[in-house]
């Protein structure tokens, strides 16, 4: 079976899987209801006034669900590969696509696709219900700024999706791969404050998984990288992790 093949099979199973439909849907309305909860303040300014805030950073405030979002569409990633090992359609898989590599690819590159199309779309349509409720002018750079967060927001959707695939061909269970997400995109950064002073500005910056979230706002953190140079560091860890997940799954009996 050649590539295009698999991810043709791929994309009919993933839509046929309930749990990971579920889970693309709960990623979508979590960036929609974080855009219609108005507690939460602004999170960055890009001019100030005598009163406050003339210009608030929209991208901030709009993505506010964007964190829960990006766990959830991780388990749809973790849900591609551990569904199959769950009820032992993995080996029809393998019988279908022999070569290991290419199936791998194939769920990574699917997955990737829909965490990218969903992130993305439902990105874009939380910062414009988030400007409307909040009547928030127009950062600098007009709507082409909100379009650039919504792409790198769909990006790294799409990475962290992808990083779900290569957690379930580590762990083969989905409670597994999902200890490893969570731990991954929140358990670290939670833990910055607790690492000694050396330790805690390096962590801060260059962990893949707090670098790569920059980029879901037109203002970064001031101690991380770059957005796109973190969004890069992201794609190498992932990367990385998918290669080191293609070894395990080539030596591992099905």
């Amino acid at each position: 079976m050649t590539f295009r093949h698999a991810v043709r099979s791929e994309w009919t199973k993933i839509r046929t899987l309930r749990p990971g439909v579920l889970a693309a849907l709960t990623a979508a309305l979590l960036m929609v209801l974080g855009a219609l909860d108005a507690r939460f303040p602004v999170p960055g300014c890009h001019a100030w006034a005598a009163g406050g805030c003339a210009l608030p950073d929209v991208s901030g405030s709009g993505l506010r669900g964007g964190m829960l979002a990006q766990l959830a569409l991780g388990v749809l990633g973790v849900l591609v590969v551990t569904s199959e090992y769950a009820t032992g359609a993995i080996r029809t898989s393998l019988a279908t696509v022999p070569r290991r590599g290419r199936l791998l690819a194939a769920k990574a590159a699917v997955c990737a696709l829909v965490a990218f199309t969903v992130g993305g779309t439902a990105s874009l349509a939380a910062l414009y219900i988030d400007r409307r409720i909040t009547a928030a002018p127009l950062q600098p750079g007009g709507h082409l700024d909100l379009l650039h967060v919504a792409t790198g927001t769909g990006v790294h959707m799409a990475l962290i999706g992808t990083a779900g695939v290569a957690a379930g061909f580590l762990t083969r269970s989905t409670a597994g791969g999902f200890a490893v997400l969570l731990a991954a995109v929140f358990m670290v950064p939670l833990s910055y404050p607790l690492l000694p002073a050396l330790a805690e500005e390096p962590a801060r910056t260059y962990w893949p998984f707090s670098a790569g979230a920059q980029v879901m706002t037109l203002m970064g953190e001031p101690r991380a990288l770059p957005a796109w140079a973190g969004l890069g560091l992201l794609a190498a860890t992932v990367t990385v992790a998918l290669l080191i997940a293609l070894v395990v799954f080539q030596r591992r009996e099905s």
